[in-house]
């Protein structure tokens, strides 16, 4: 169904009556099938008739002395007859125009009978009648359509199947968790739902769906600039709103708005949550607290939270792994933030794609991924890939049983995942100009000696004193 009505007249009433009625009713937000609205230059008449009765859930049927004397007013009429002799519930909705109960018994006996909006009580009350019918007072998928109307979105008629899909969607569970089913869950960029009224709760499904659906049409991600971030927020009914509602949810999402300069209109809300986890840690370690303290690279109690460590001056003094593991992945029980892997997040940050960062924040992130052992791919991740060549060698190395070398099968291994890095994040950089950035930065290197330092402290006997 894409239309709510469908109005069926002669087109000598056109002037009179119809084109208004229709009119006010398009106002009201109602979706009309009438031959002004509808048909364009070379449509096919009948046919266009047949998809508009097909494709409305009711039939505004106009009787007049004209009607009558018709035989097109006639068709379109007895197509409603017809499905309501389909054992459909109440189709037409007869409105008399200038004609008597007489006139109408004449014409059609059956109709006579049937309650009927008269044109001579006026255009207002006419339309307030139909309403009442198409409209039924207290049905949440009105509530919902009507404010997805007044944000901009156009929804179909509340006969269309897209609402069954809104209503699934809105027993959706919170995106974070552990162990939640992913067909149960949003994805990136959902927001809690309102608890309010049904219909307010469906409404902000319908936009939620629209928008977390454009994110991943647009590949709006954590490695997305800024501006292209801010863009997608403004395009999107109701999304700025749920970003004000929610700053610790955004910085999961887009983790590069919390970055000082690229707040844009999300200034205010995302200073405040900042300020107020900055407050509560300095709550915690002015009580001489140690609580975090293998967290940061000074022993001490951390400065504020994870996800807001890319906002501080100094980081929150968390060390520079946390600090990339909360950009690329989120919290522990948090959302699936990102869609790629963590190779990608590498060799992104290792082309001139993530030259939008500040410096400060780049040289952190980079340090971070060369101290957190995620970054490796897995053997036959991907088949291109020279069954795991640079995973072997390096763990060989990190036992011990050879020194790590980029040979020819490391080499091919590295170049082609970094080719298919490339492919899926629309990478300009040649992969040969990675590759060399890869090498320079010493990856290979940091990890064996990362591993290693591992190792050697998992040997180390606990001191049963104080469980460390």
């Amino acid at each position: 169904m894409l239309y709510d009505v469908f109005i069926c007249h002669a087109s000598e009433d056109k002037e009179s009556f119809v084109r208004p009625l229709a009119e006010r009713l398009r106002e009201e937000n109602v979706a009309v099938w009438y031959d002004e609205f509808s048909l364009r230059l070379g449509d096919s008449l009948r046919q266009s008739i047949d998809k508009g009765l097909g494709q409305s859930r009711f039939g505004i049927v106009v009787l007049s002395k004209a009607f009558f004397a018709k035989k097109w007013p006639q068709y379109e009429l007895d197509g409603l007859v017809e499905r309501e002799m389909r054992g459909e519930d109440r189709v037409l909705l007869p409105v008399w125009h200038g004609v008597s109960r007489r006139n109408v018994a004449r014409y059609a006996p059956s109709l006579a009978g049937r309650k009927a909006a008269l044109s001579s009580s006026g255009e207002h009350k006419v339309v307030t009648e139909i309403l009442g019918v198409i409209r039924p007072q207290g049905s949440p998928l009105i509530e919902a359509r009507d404010i997805l109307l007044g944000r901009g979105v156009v929804p179909p008629v509340i006969t269309d199947e897209y609402w069954l899909d809104v209503v699934e969607a809105s027993n959706r569970l919170p995106g974070y968790g552990a162990a939640i089913p992913n067909e149960c869950t949003w994805d990136t960029w959902s927001f809690p739902l309102p608890s309010s009224s049904r219909g307010e709760r469906l409404a902000w499904t319908a936009l939620q769906m629209r928008w977390t659906a454009a994110a991943e049409r647009d590949s709006v991600t954590l490695l997305s600039p800024p501006g292209k971030v801010h863009d997608f927020i403004d395009a999107n009914p109701g999304l700025a709103e749920a970003c004000r509602d929610s700053p610790d949810l955004v910085v999961e999402y887009a983790p590069q708005l919390a970055i000082p300069g690229f707040e844009g209109n999300l200034m205010l809300p995302l200073e405040q949550a900042y300020q107020k986890s900055c407050s509560q840690h300095v709550a915690v370690g002015g009580g001489n607290s140690t609580s975090g303290s293998a967290l940061t690279t000074d022993g001490g109690s951390p400065l504020c939270d994870e996800e807001w460590a890319i906002r501080h001056p100094t980081f929150g003094n968390h060390k520079p792994a946390h600090v990339a593991e909360a950009y690329f992945n989120g919290g522990m029980f948090g959302p699936r933030v990102s869609p790629y892997e963590h190779a990608d997040h590498l060799f992104w940050l290792l082309s001139s794609a993530s030259k939008w960062l500040p410096s400060r924040v780049h040289a952190v992130l980079l340090e971070g991924m060369s101290s957190w052992h995620a970054w490796v791919w897995m053997h036959g991740g991907h088949p291109k890939t020279d069954i795991g060549a640079l995973q072997t060698a390096l763990w060989s190395a990190c036992e011990g049983k050879n020194d790590f070398e980029f040979t020819p099968a490391v080499q091919k291994d590295i170049l082609e995942r970094i080719r298919h890095s490339v492919s899926v994040l629309g990478l300009r950089d040649k992969p040969r100009r990675i590759y060399d950035a890869f090498v320079e930065y010493d990856m290979p290197g940091k990890y064996v000696a990362l591993m290693k330092r591992i190792r050697e402290q998992q040997k180390r006997p606990r001191n049963s004193a104080d469980g460390k």
